[in-house]
């Protein structure tokens, strides 16, 4: 194996685009280097700020504050607030605020306020006030309040104040404070202090825990309590329910791309602008609660979190009158959402509603 060593810009860009002998190229520099290629099947090390786009099978370690795109089955090691993304069955292990987005059968370990977005059978553990969405059979473990929206057998262990949503046939357990939303055919143990919302599915409380059954079978310890809320029936009710006094006109929130968009690049696609005021132009809301007809809000900006996860999202905050609001009552699959046929973008907020 032959070992290249770069120390500057002018020698990597030098470089030939092929090598006779599987080569190492070992990048030592004090100034700023972009690794704009990899040369097929090799393997790519980089220090201090270093900016890194591999390709081809490649495997790529870099550190102090370095960004990664790495494709082909690529495995990538990333520190200090280094951002990720990897694809086609790739390996990444990010720290220290990074944010990592990883496809098909990908495995992530992410710490230090990091963001995942995992998905084809991917396998996620996120640390320190993480965020992770995890799809198509993914495996997750997520602790110290990180949020977590798991799809299609997933399986979820949450711990320290965690958020959880799990769908299709996920198991999920949690422990201390957490807050699980469980629907389809999802399979969910919460202990100590621990919230259930249950919609479908089985669920197990043990401790202090509290569940919701709101469709779902739950069975507790002799501390556990289950709590069968009442359902809202009318518009009234359903802010009630919400923590919304009633009036002429109520505030609601979305989140949107960082461009202020949604349903980006369809035919329904939406520009938010702060200030603007939005009129649906094909109001048709009585049908289902997802897709055309209607534009959608929640009554918290978190709440809009199981709706889109994209990097670089934003929140705003929209003025609707009451009558042009619309509820679904009929044992809606989503119970914090809501249609509504005009708005006006009054601020940008963040996650729990302040004002930015």
């Amino acid at each position: 194996m032959k070992t290249i060593i770069i120390e500057s810009q002018k020698e990597l860009d030098a470089l030939p685009d092929s090598f006779d002998e599987y080569t190492y190229i070992e990048i030592k520099s004090a100034d700023v280097i972009h690794v704009n290629k990899a040369w097929g099947n090799s393997s790519v090390v980089a220090w201090e700020n270093s900016s890194v786009v591999a390709w081809e099978n490649s495997s790529v370690v870099a550190w102090d504050n370095s960004s990664v795109v790495a494709r082909g089955n690529s495995s990538v090691v990333a520190w200090g607030n280094s951002s990720v993304e990897a694809r086609e069955n790739s390996s990444v292990e990010a720290r220290e605020n990074s944010s990592v987005e990883a496809r098909e059968n990908s495995s992530v370990e992410a710490r230090e306020n990091s963001s995942v977005v995992a998905r084809g059978n991917s396998s996620v553990v996120a640390w320190d006030n993480s965020s992770v969405v995890a799809w198509e059979n993914s495996s997750v473990v997520a602790r110290e309040n990180s949020s977590v929206v798991a799809w299609e057998n997933s399986s979820v262990a949450a711990w320290d104040n965690s958020s959880v949503v799990a769908r299709g046939n996920s198991s999920v357990v949690a422990w201390d404070n957490s807050s699980v939303v469980a629907w389809g055919n999802s399979s969910v143990v919460a202990w100590d202090t621990s919230t259930l919302h249950s919609y479908s599915g089985k669920g197990q409380l043990f401790g202090n825990s509290v569940g919701f059954s709101k469709g779902g079978e739950l069975s507790k310890s002799d501390n556990a309590t289950v709590i069968v809320p009442k359902k809202p029936k009318t518009l009234d009710e359903w802010l009630v329910v919400h923590g919304i006094q009633p009036s002429d006109s109520i505030t609601l929130y979305k989140r949107v791309s960082k461009d202020l968009l949604t349903q980006e690049n369809t035919k329904n696609e939406t520009k938010w602008e702060i200030g603007s005021e939005l009129t649906h132009p094909n109001w048709d809301p009585a049908g289902q609660e997802c897709g055309e007809g209607k534009f959608h809000a929640c009554p918290k900006p978190y709440f809009a979190d199981e709706f889109r996860s994209k990097r670089g999202d934003r929140y705003i905050a929209v003025e609707i009158k009451k009558e042009d609001l619309y509820v679904w009552t009929d044992n809606p699959q989503y119970p914090h959402k809501i249609g509504f046929r005009k708005g006006k973008v009054v601020y940008e907020c963040d996650r729990h509603g302040e004002k930015k």
